[in-house]
């Protein structure tokens, strides 16, 4: 079989993939291992912003089918939940796998072909070309050559972690301190007339959230950490120590892994594209992935269907724009936050508590708030500085903090200088390896020096 486009996974990254190229007149194929109607049953419900939707044209929701409800804003607390900081946004909470069964339908009416039940063995490759893929049906082993292979099989990479090494798109797996093992609890509240959940809160140190789900009388309790679900649990059991929430019974649980890796520095390669969780994108602040796919598979649809307009298979280089465009932007906005985030959460409950109270790194993001970069660093630094004579900080949290900033700082100016052809890229790379090398990463704050929630410091 021969195809323009051949992706490999059915889910939100793909199928939007799928969309977007079969629109423009190419031939796409998308397989996935799973049975159609099992598609997005990994998770129940999840959530998307409106705003997000309408930049990218994704069909709304729809009631009695994959709409629950939605809310305008969400928050964020502290660690001993003294303070709160809120961000204005209208959210949609919505049923993954039936939202799923829409975009199928979506990507299908403009033309896109499926094969469910179809596995992915391996890639074909002539010379330093990707041409194709091996794939399984039931008993039964098939080739498809395409002349471009998009990997949007989700957090293992099946077919990126099977390029060449040394090719220009990475293929390195994720270990398991590059990852967050997320479990969901769907729970009910014992009292639910003293209680209703009506957005999003969030507990960054413990990494732990509360939202919304299909039925007033409950919630959903989640919690995300590197290493295990076993620490994620872990993580639970401290906030629920340090916090209180009403008291509630668990009535299922579901589980899953996203990525907290940084991306590839390249997501292209000849005949080859890495999207969605392949990608390792996901939103740092929270692990959300959908929307942030989607920025990079607009970009790609651009650059991939303008690089194979005549006709021809795309090579790295014609596909460049897709890195440059990306890595300016979201690249370099999501790199910075990413170096930031451990040393946000690399001090004690009190600490923290500190600076929320102050505004110092967690601020509300307020739709009429003016930010001003100069003014927030100045007053950052006072923040800090008063702290620690009040004894409200340590100095070795100071410390870190304007370590993980400065380091922070200094990747996304790299990211934003990101090699407008694919010849300065090694020496790009380069450097980039040796800023983050001295990022270190969110798995560092958990297991360094054996410390638990940062509690050997107190």
């Amino acid at each position: 079989m021969q195809y323009d486009i051949l992706i490999i996974g059915a889910c939100t990254a793909g199928l939007y993939f799928a969309k977007r190229m079969a629109e423009q007149g190419y031939r796409v194929l998308v397989v996935d291992r799973d049975k159609q109607e099992n598609l997005g049953k990994r998770l129940e419900i999840f959530h998307m912003d409106l705003g997000e939707m309408e930049r990218y044209g994704a069909p709304a929701p729809e009631e009695g089918n994959d709409f629950v409800h939605s809310f305008k804003f969400s928050a964020s607390r502290s660690a001993l939940g003294r303070w709160e900081k809120y961000h204005e946004h209208t959210v949609y909470v919505m049923k993954l796998p039936a939202y799923i069964q829409r975009l199928v339908r979506w990507a299908g009416e403009y033309g896109a072909a499926f094969q469910f039940e179809t596995a992915f063995e391996d890639l074909l490759i002539e010379g330093d070309k990707v041409v194709g893929a091996k794939l399984r049906q039931a008993q039964k082993s098939i080739e498809v050559r395409a002349k471009l292979v998009a990997d949007c099989s989700g957090i293992g990479a099946v077919a990126r972690t099977k390029l060449p090494q040394g090719c220009v798109c990475e293929n390195f797996s994720l270990e398991d301190s590059d990852k967050f093992y997320v479990t969901v609890n769907y729970v009910s509240f014992l009292k639910p007339e003293k209680v209703h959940i009506r957005h999003t809160i969030s507990w960054p140190y413990y990494k732990v959230w509360i939202a919304p789900r299909e039925t007033q009388q409950g919630a959903i309790v989640g919690v995300g950490a590197n290493m295990s679900y076993e620490y994620g649990e872990r993580c639970l059991q401290k906030f629920l120590e340090n916090v209180r929430i009403p008291d509630y019974r668990v009535d299922r649980v579901e589980r899953g892994a996203v990525p907290y890796h940084r991306p590839p520095y390249s997501f292209v390669a000849d005949g080859f594209a890495a999207l969605g969780d392949s990608a390792c994108l996901t939103k740092p602040s929270n692990g959300e992935g959908v929307t942030a796919a989607w920025y990079l598979v607009d970009i790609a649809a651009e650059e991939i269907g303008a690089a194979m307009s005549g006709g021809e298979a795309p090579t790295a280089e014609a596909m460049w724009g897709a890195n440059v465009r990306y890595q300016r932007t979201q690249g370099a906005a999501f790199a910075e936050l990413l170096a930031t985030m451990t040393g946000a959460v690399d001090c004690t409950p009190e600490e923290n508590d500190y600076e929320f109270k102050h505004n110092l790194i967690f601020k509300s993001n307020l739709l009429n708030r003016k930010v001003d970069k100069q003014q927030e660093k100045k007053d950052l630094i006072r923040g800090l500085v008063k702290g620690v004579m009040k004894g409200k900080m340590r100095p070795r949290t100071i410390k870190k903090l304007l370590h993980y900033s400065s380091i922070a700082s200094k990747i996304k100016h790299h990211y934003l200088e990101f090699p407008a052809d694919i010849h300065g890229y090694s020496e790009w790379k380069e450097q980039a390896d040796a800023l983050w090398a001295s990022a270190g990463s969110m798995a560092d704050v958990v297991y360094d020096k054996e410390y638990y929630l940062n509690d050997c410091g107190k």
